[in-house]
């Protein structure tokens, strides 16, 4: 029989083991974010470097200085190396934009935004210790946790395009962070913020209003809906095509079939579906594209009527499941979008108190965290490794959006509960 003391001798050693090894994966992917080369481990890490946040750069310039931030007129007044089209909502230069456009020099402002990345991604560290200490979560699935947190491979695509997935991840952790310590107003802004980078976490609106968060609502409402309303509203009067422009861009309006059957870097379930159903069954096909995003969202609406949200761990799991929804109805899914699994398994991970849950979210993790088999695709260009491909990383985000959705609408959340006294 082992002693208490060998025990947390051996718990020590797999902390430190884990760490270390995270630590070393981590220097590897600073080196790589700040000397980028061609990295033949995924599709976008041989893409332009920066080429996303040149967007948010030029529409926070035109922001500033009056210039409409979509469609062609973003692109007169060009101070980027070259146009990236803007798809996101006006909030977004007026919250987190305007320090970029301080430095004079786009590439500059890149770098501030990656050293600020780095900075929160480590801070992250600390947010997850927090909160697997408030879920009693033992040594090891915390150091299990902090290893998957810097080894997660996605964010290396995530920095190499600039792309805001991995600061609205960041901000999405820290409001799950602030709710579990009854942080009203952080969680409030953490949210906030979270959807100023990309508003990835917007179908977690009716959380705050079930639970009646009034500071999170009213800065949604004033800097979402009231200010975007009112910046369409403005340029409407000099451009007759402001709005049609404002949603034909967010919405990703047009041919967007290349990039959502057949593409490589497309990981979405939606894209397994036209790997599946395209080339061999069109009928098939058709239906499954008209009804699947329907389907996402009425699962969405289900759970949300379903769920009173009494309990923490019912409330932490119905975020969770937002945000995959959210990533499961979005039709294209980069690999730079994977990140945004990141909270979603380790916070899960940190829940878990059944062996076997552990055991499946572990199994699931370690598709969606290492790299693609993108090298072997174009070693063998060929429709079943191009299948393999998006299966690997799709396959286990059903998995786990499935997870979640059992958990909220069966009854061992009851079990889990992980405290009954509210956050407000």
């Amino acid at each position: 029989m082992v002693s208490p003391k060998t025990k947390r001798i051996i718990s020590y050693f797999l902390f430190s083991c884990l760490i270390g090894i995270g630590i070393f994966i981590f220097g590897f992917y600073l080196n790589y974010t700040f000397h980028p080369y061609c990295l033949k481990l995924g599709y976008t890490l041989c893409a332009a470097v920066g080429e996303d946040f040149y967007s948010l750069y030029q529409s926070s310039y035109s922001f500033f200085h009056f210039n409409f931030i979509y469609g062609k007129p973003a692109s007169l007044n060009l101070v980027t190396p070259y146009f990236m089209p803007f798809k996101y909502l006006p909030a977004t230069p007026l919250l987190v934009g305007w320090p970029f456009v301080l430095f004079s020099h786009p590439d500059s402002a890149y770098q501030f935004f990656l050293w600020i990345s780095v900075v929160l991604h480590l801070l992250s560290l600390y947010i997850l210790y927090l909160i697997g200490k408030k879920l009693k979560a033992k040594p090891v699935t915390i150091a299990l946790v902090l290893f998957i947190w810097l080894s997660y491979f996605s964010i290396l695509s995530n920095w190499r395009m600039g792309q805001f997935n991995h600061l609205a991840a960041i901000f999405f952790l820290f409001m799950v962070a602030a709710i579990l310590y009854k942080k009203k107003i952080f969680t409030a802004l953490s949210w906030i913020i979270s959807l100023a980078w990309k508003p990835v976490t917007i179908l977690a609106f009716p959380y705050f209003w079930k639970r009646k968060n009034k500071q999170a609502l009213i800065l949604f409402s004033s800097l979402f809906i009231f200010f975007t309303a009112a910046y369409l509203g403005y340029w409407q009067l000099y451009s007759p095509s402001a709005i049609k422009t404002f949603f034909q861009t967010i919405l990703l309006q047009g041919n967007r079939l290349p990039l959502q059957v057949h593409y490589i870097d497309n990981f979405g379930v939606y894209a397994l579906g036209g790997e599946i159903f395209f080339d061999h069954g069109r009928k098939i096909w058709n239906v499954f594209s008209l009804i699947y995003p329907y389907l996402v969202l009425l699962f969405y609406f289900f759970v949300t009527l379903r769920v009173k949200l009494e309990k923490q761990s019912e409330r932490i799991y119905y975020l969770l499941f937002t945000l995959a929804t959210l990533l499961m109805w979005h039709k294209e899914l980069w690999e730079s979008w994977l990140v945004l699994w990141l909270p979603i398994v380790t916070i899960l991970l940190l829940m878990s108190r059944k062996r076997k849950d552990k055991i499946f979210i572990l199994v699931n993790i370690a598709f969606l965290a290492t790299p693609s088999l993108y090298y072997f695709q174009q070693l063998h260009p060929l429709p079943l490794w191009r299948f393999v491909l998006i299966a690997e990383k799709a396959i286990p985000q059903l998995l786990i959006y499935l997870f979640l959705i059992w958990k909220l609408l069966s009854g061992d959340r009851k079990k889990e509960s992980i405290g009954p006294v509210p956050d407000r």
